[in-house]
């Protein structure tokens, strides 16, 4: 009998990469397993070797002596053909709920998207995207939004 144990985090941890014919050979420790063609790596010159120095990054050494780093969750992408779909799913998630709450602290300070705009000094335009949910804000956008509204950034993405 076979007996299968979940380790939290397991999708994260690179246990095994070399270098194929057909690309990069990557195997994470819940024993998912892809191949990275090497066209989807974009490299500057031939590859002559792979390491995994760490858990979270693959290493390809290039034959001009540069190296590259490939994050675990790129290439998870090619172990787990669900993988994309459920970090896009995450990420929509997340940046409909941002939204929400900014426009729920700009409802209740009775301030429009043009007011916060001329407070914060974020363009009303993207304001508008953000509240629908179509775009996720970088940090420094938060820190103004945050400051335009007299609120805490922590309460923008968290929440009260």
């Amino acid at each position: 009998m076979t007996t299968m144990a979940y380790v939290r985090g397991a999708e994260r941890m690179v246990t095994a990469a070399r270098l194929t014919p057909e690309g990069v050979y990557v195997r994470f420790a819940d024993e998912r397993a892809g191949v990275i063609p090497l066209a989807d790596l974009a490299l500057s010159a031939v590859p002559d070797h792979v390491t995994v120095p760490r858990p979270h990054v693959i290493e390809i050494h290039l034959a001009n002596g540069r190296t590259e780093e490939v994050p675990w969750d790129f290439a998870r992408h090619y172990a787990d053909e669900r993988y994309r779909e459920r970090s896009e799913e995450v990420a929509e998630r997340g940046r409909r709920l941002v939204g929400e709450r900014l426009r729920t602290l700009r409802s209740e300070r009775n301030v429009t998207q043009q007011a916060l705009a001329e407070r914060s000094g974020v363009s009303r335009v993207t304001i508008a995207r953000i509240e629908s949910g179509a775009r996720l804000p970088r940090y420094q956008t938060l820190i103004a939004l945050a400051g335009g509204l007299d609120t805490s950034v922590e309460r923008l993405i968290v929440g009260s």
